[in-house]
């Protein structure tokens, strides 16, 4: 079948049918991000004009209008240190653009680089997060105003065994309303703390689609902290190689939701890779060792 727009169509150089990833439609400003073609001196509306980083493109939103920061294919930040990039405005939505090498890259390269978000309802999509340091402290922080939180289709990946995330993704307490969809977590044999970890209670978490394997002294989801309401756990691909602690998934025992359609693996024996018994719970298989398959835990219903 032949098409008049074999390059997809475009409007102010978005791909709104075909030839690209998927923009939201918004009402506010549209900025682009490039570190080859970019300069923070552009006007930053045009892809021809980009500008050369995220977190200056975040400072060009105006909070709560939907703007989106188009990060083009190729694009390359190194973020060395606290402030590096921290997404500060309001419903902010920065959308990385390409597939396998192309996508956006960025390279932790101390021990406090971090990616923040303090404001609420936010995304970020479409991502690569690399650790080029030795105990990187956390990838992603999630204060307690950062409510409404979207994190999709973000890789993480260790550097080298001893280049490695200690944590993914830290959760303030009472921050709410996080899904974190298409998650891709690659670690390394060194000395992860956990993926997720929750500081207190995380009401109406979800955590689906997401493939996350690691070596992980405590828990790879760890919702133990506090009571949360309505939280999912779903469709997900966990792999714990430490054999001597951790755990898959673990919730407090006051915790309400539903964790369910979960493959985990989690090395130390005879621990099940899932936990609180406040949740129900349906079709997850667990196992304790690699070439062996799992059984559905926990015990079936009568």
């Amino acid at each position: 079948m032949t098409t008049n727009f074999p390059n997809g169509v475009s409007v102010r150089g978005i791909p709104v049918l075909g030839g690209g990833a998927a923009i939201p439609a918004t009402t506010g400003r549209v900025y682009f991000v490039h570190s080859g073609t970019g300069n923070n001196g552009h006007q930053g509306t045009d892809s021809s004009q980009p500008f050369a980083t995220i977190d200056y493109a975040i400072g060009q939103c105006t909070a709560s209008k939907f703007d989106v920061i188009v990060v083009m294919p190729g694009h390359a930040e190194t973020l060395s240190g606290a402030t590096s990039l921290v997404l500060d405005v309001a419903g902010v939505q920065v959308i990385g653009l390409g597939t396998g090498a192309l996508r956006p890259t960025l390279t932790y390269s101390a021990t406090a680089s971090i990616i923040s978000i303090t404001a609420a309802n936010c995304t970020l999509q479409n991502l690569v997060l690399v650790s080029d340091i030795d105990n990187l402290v956390t990838g992603i922080s999630l204060a307690a105003g950062a409510d409404g939180t979207t994190l999709r289709n973000i890789e993480m990946r260790d550097g080298a065994s001893n280049k490695e995330f200690l944590i993914g993704i830290a959760i303030a307490t009472t921050c709410t309303d996080v899904t974190i969809d298409g998650l891709r977590f690659y670690g390394l044999a060194g000395g992860a703390t956990g993926c997720i970890e929750a500081a207190g209670s995380a009401d109406r978490f979800r955590l689906v689609n997401s493939y996350i394997r690691g070596q992980f002294s405590s828990q790879t989801v760890d919702l133990t902290a506090g009571a949360s309401t309505d939280i999912e756990v779903a469709y997900n691909v966990i792999i714990n190689i430490e054999t001597g602690a951790g755990l898959g998934v673990a919730a407090h025992n006051s915790t309400t939701g539903f964790v369910h359609d979960n493959r985990i693996a989690n090395l130390k024996d005879t621990v099940v890779g899932v936990s609180g018994t406040g949740l129900a719970y349906a079709e997850n298989y667990l196992t304790n060792a690699l070439n062996a398959s799992g059984i559905i835990l926990p015990t079936v219903d009568s």
